[in-house]
């Protein structure tokens, strides 16, 4: 029985460790936000859904979310939608940049919103696939437990095609790495990038954290058919919002990887 008892402090003490460090290794890894509330004139809004953000596009009839952020009940972005004068119900299409949770957990509070995220990344959402490491994906599991709901609506998209969603032309475009669905999207000059491109706190771009990335060498490769892109700002998923961004995104390919 004392040996049992043991062993099981051990373990714990183990998995504590191990909890630790995981949670250092993902804070130093992860951007400084701009802030609570960011305006993207005449595109969107971002609302800091901790920990991620949320983009919202005022459609002809309501709107679209680039991003759900995790909370189930995604109290930020209903709470800012209020003081735009949009209706929960109006928001008809969620886009997800990928299939972490913490993107796409707030999407069970717009049960009328189609929600459409890359090829591949339907499977992770469903819980069928893995897109981190095992070991850390158990212990950040076991740190967001229960995992959020399952969107009403769940369409996986092609990539790289055009969608006219509510009278806003967007194109969107398929970048897998950070996880094999991985979408960027287009509206207007700004480019909505998730986890696979985002801005450090010097105003540089990189990829996002490597500890979830799911395949950085295929993130970095993706990131080269933007350059055929037009856009001069990116949204993305931690930082906030990056301006000179084409020319940014070119400096950080074009630079030995570190």
């Amino acid at each position: 029985m004392k040996t049992a008892l043991k062993i099981a402090g051990v373990l714990l003490v183990a998995l504590v460790v191990v909890v630790g460090v995981t949670v250092v290794r993902v804070r130093s890894q992860l951007p400084v936000a701009t802030g609570a509330r960011v305006e993207v004139e005449p595109v969107a809004t971002g609302v800091l859904a901790a920990p991620s953000y949320a983009w919202i596009v005022k459609t002809e009839h309501g709107a679209f979310l680039v991003d759900a952020g995790l909370d189930p009940k995604a109290e930020e972005i209903l709470a800012e939608l209020k003081l735009q004068g949009i209706a929960p119900e109006a928001v008809h299409t969620i886009l997800l940049t990928h299939a972490h949770d913490d993107h796409w957990g707030g999407a069970s509070a717009f049960p009328r919103a189609k929600v459409m995220v890359g090829p591949g990344d339907a499977a992770v959402i469903r819980g069928e696939r893995h897109a981190v490491p095992r070991p850390v994906e158990s212990v950040m599991r076991a740190l967001m437990d229960p995992r959020p709901p399952m969107p009403a609506t769940l369409v996986e998209l092609k990539g790289d095609e055009a969608l006219d969603l509510d009278g806003v032309k967007v194109l969107t475009i398929s970048i897998p790495g950070h996880t094999l669905g991985s979408m960027a999207y287009l509206v207007g000059d700004v480019l909505f990038t998730g986890d696979s491109l985002m801005a450090r706190p010097d105003g540089t771009l990189d990829l996002g954290p490597r500890l979830f990335c799911e395949d950085e060498e295929q993130n970095r490769r993706s990131l080269e058919k933007l350059k055929l892109v037009s856009f001069s700002r990116i949204a993305d998923g931690h930082a906030g919002v990056t301006v000179d961004a084409k020319t940014r995104l070119e400096a950080f390919l074009g630079h030995p990887r570190s």
